[in-house]
């Protein structure tokens, strides 16, 4: 089995989503390798019954697919909470050393 070409895909959303569209792919993440693990049980109990070698290496090879293709996804969740974590000091940042603006004062004639 071929391992699957991958692209990158970008999108634009609010700041404050951004947390949620991350657990949600870290929990999409976590799911698949729940299914992968499973999967392997099941591989070596069947070896350990005189199953099939060659099922095994096909389960195999397909869990070492998805362990590549949760490793680049979880890379990605990684970049994209450190970025998210900068914003947010950067913000914060703007936020602190912006002074607040104070009226203009108009001259005072003297006379």
């Amino acid at each position: 089995m071929e391992s699957p070409t991958r692209v990158k895909i970008s999108f634009t959303v609010d700041l404050k989503e951004v947390p949620t569209r991350i657990s949600s792919l870290i929990r999409e993440t976590a799911s698949e390798l729940e299914h992968e693990s499973s999967e392997l049980y099941e591989c070596a109990t069947s070896l350990n019954s005189s199953g099939s070698i060659s099922h095994a290496i096909e389960l195999v090879n397909r869990a070492r697919i998805a362990l590549m293709g949760a490793d680049l996804r979880l890379e990605d969740c990684q970049t994209l909470l450190a970025s998210y974590q900068a914003t947010q000091a950067e913000i914060s940042s703007e936020h602190v050393d912006t002074p607040p603006s104070l009226p203009e004062i108009p001259p005072v004639e003297v006379e």
